[in-house]
């Protein structure tokens, strides 16, 4: 054993420049800030610290990283002692993980943390707790990072308590995952200006505790609001906020009622609202430089239920008479034999230039719904077709409904100002196919096409696919192919 920490030791000896049997150490000659540049190769502190051993001139070096990195398994005492014993100029960067840490645990160095840090922060607490066992091992209660700029907590479920006063005066981003959120202080009331000045981005993703979120920020530029299932009321006042977004918010089933918004952002840019909306209870205000917009979501076939769900949809597109850039999403459920084609009652769509157009098909044909949506509006001048696959997607029986309505196939369609088309995740089925040969038809004046061909398309068929497309053109289109379309994602 002994033999073997021994060579361990010189080893590690050797790599650091320190002579072997009292030889020369060139190494231990740099200066602090060269050295320091070697120790945060290794992104680890606990790892970094040990070089403490190699020589009297190492001591200490490691205590002046700005940026110190604990991986999975560090003990919390040597986390409070190294964040105690640190002594550069700065630290602005700490990132703590861990496995089912309790809040005992996190408090043992999470207020040395917020006296000493001046850049990120970065919380991530992984482990097999559901959220029932989480929330029964108490709260940990965070305190003001009046220097920090950006704080990312994954607290995997662990009861969070906010300060109940101190401002988070250079704070410009916050990232809040997987918490559940106690009393007394709201989010609501450590979010807004008099209490975050700099908060440009705000990310709140899988928080429960938030069944009401009201922000008046004049900094904010993102905010993203995602699977807040309890959410009921939010109110945003941001006179700066440029893009934001809600996803899978006000959807808990116990809660009968109407979700409430009401959204003030004059300057926002970009609106993906992929939550419930009713005109009734959802408001928003003026927003003249609202760019782009993306909606729940359509259903190409259904019943009734559906065909609601789909109205509110259509209604929040609706509300927007111009913008540049409209996304829509096509969802294929289920057939059952009872459903009907719902992409009709679409009749009117707002007045834009770039379609993207996401198609989850679910291996049916979706040559008509595309057709209707085309149809609503043929005055864009860019269309991206992206092709999503689910593995578990299956070819669909002859006689599905998905081939009515048929008449896409054969009536005449002009879009007489779409120059672009860009198409992701082609694998080459014959429904794609016969979509796409149709476009070729429809744009007449069209200029370039990049195809790009889901992973699954081998070289071969690859190359067949080309010539097969190169056969739907024409000589003024200039056509790019490429691979690597089957990753893409429209959440």
């Amino acid at each position: 054993m002994e033999r073997t920490r021994g060579h361990r030791r010189r080893k590690l000896s050797v790599a650091a420049g320190v002579g072997v049997g009292g030889g020369e150490d060139r190494l231990s000659a740099l200066p602090d800030d060269v050295l320091v540049h070697i120790l945060l190769k290794l992104r680890d502190a606990p790892v970094a610290a040990r070089t403490s051993v190699l020589a009297r001139r190492w001591r200490r070096v490691w205590a002046l990283l700005p940026e110190l990195h604990f991986p999975v398994g560090t003990d919390p005492d040597r986390i409070r002692a190294a964040l105690t014993a640190h002594d550069a100029p700065a630290l602005r960067h700490l990132f703590v993980a861990g496995i089912e840490v309790t809040p005992e645990i996190a408090a043992a160095w999470l207020p040395i943390a917020a006296r000493r840090l001046s850049g990120v922060l970065h919380f991530k607490n992984t482990g097999a707790m559901n959220e029932a066992t989480a929330g029964e091992r108490g709260t940990l209660k965070l305190p003001c990072f009046e220097k920090a700029t950006k704080v990312v907590l994954d607290l995997h479920s662990i009861g969070l308590t906010l300060p109940p006063s101190g401002v988070f005066t250079r704070l410009t981003d916050l990232e809040l995952v997987r918490i559940h959120l106690h009393g007394p202080c709201s989010l609501s009331d450590v979010v807004s200006s008099s209490r975050c000045p700099s908060l440009r981005r705000l990310s709140v993703c899988s928080v429960r505790g938030m069944d009401n979120f009201t922000i008046q920020s004049e900094s904010l530029l993102q905010l993203e609001l995602r699977n807040l299932h309890t959410l009921q009321q939010l109110s945003i006042v941001a006179l700066s906020l440029q893009k934001l977004k809600v996803f899978l918010c006000f959807t808990d089933p116990s809660n009968q009622s109407q979700p409430v918004a009401n959204i003030s952002a004059p300057q926002l840019v970009t609106l993906d609202w992929r939550g419930a909306y009713d005109p009734r209870s959802v408001l928003f205000g003026e927003m003249p430089n609202l760019q782009q917009l993306t909606t729940n979501p359509l259903c190409v076939y259904g019943g009734d239920t559906v065909s609601a769900r789909n109205h509110h949809s259509l209604m929040l597109s609706q509300h927007f008479h111009h913008i540049s850039k409209l996304i829509l999403i096509l969802f294929y459920l289920p057939v059952h034999g009872n459903e009907r084609f719902l992409m009709e009652e679409m009749t009117k769509l707002p007045n834009i230039t770039v379609l993207g157009l996401f198609v989850l098909a679910c291996g049916h044909s979706f040559g008509a719904s595309s057709f209707h949506v085309l149809k609503m509006s043929s005055g864009i001048r860019q269309l991206t077709l992206q092709l999503v696959t689910r593995r578990d997607s299956k070819v669909c029986q002859p006689g599905c409904i998905c081939a009515e309505p048929s008449n896409w196939e054969t009536e005449d369609l002009v879009l007489p100002c779409l120059k672009e088309v860009a198409i992701n995740g082609l694998r080459g089925t014959e429904h794609e196919l016969a979509l796409v040969k149709r476009l070729f038809k429809w744009a007449t004046m069209l200029e370039r096409v990049t195809v790009s061909f889901h992973d699954s398309i081998s070289e071969s068929n690859d190359e067949e696919f080309r010539q097969l497309l190169l056969s739907f053109s024409r000589p003024a289109i200039c056509m790019k192919f490429s691979h690597g379309g089957g990753s893409l994602s429209f959440d």
